[in-house]
């Protein structure tokens, strides 16, 4: 399923690929939850740029952020684990 097909329950993944994010390892975190199917099947991922430095010059980075929600310094075990409870609770809330 490609982004135009998802609907409003999807969980948006942004991951911040500037200079400073790209440099400490952003391009391999959007690699890698791209590769992920079930990820694949409920989440949006897009790139972005960190709004307002979130990154502070890249001592907070990688920067990514899951429904409006920021995470800093990103570890993909981390980002995981965030997203696969966030579709577990998704599935839940389903009647």
């Amino acid at each position: 399923m490609n982004n135009s097909q998802k609907n409003g329950d999807s969980i948006h993944i942004s991951v911040c690929t500037g200079t400073n994010c790209a440099f400490r390892g952003a391009s391999q975190l959007v690699e890698a939850l791209r590769a992920e199917k079930d990820i694949q099947e409920h989440c949006i991922i897009d790139e972005m740029s960190c709004p307002n430095k979130v990154c502070d010059h890249s001592r907070r980075s990688p920067v990514v952020k899951i429904d409006g929600d920021y995470i800093l310094e990103a570890k993909l075990e981390a980002i995981m684990d965030d997203v696969h409870t966030r579709i577990e609770k998704k599935r839940e809330a389903k009647p």
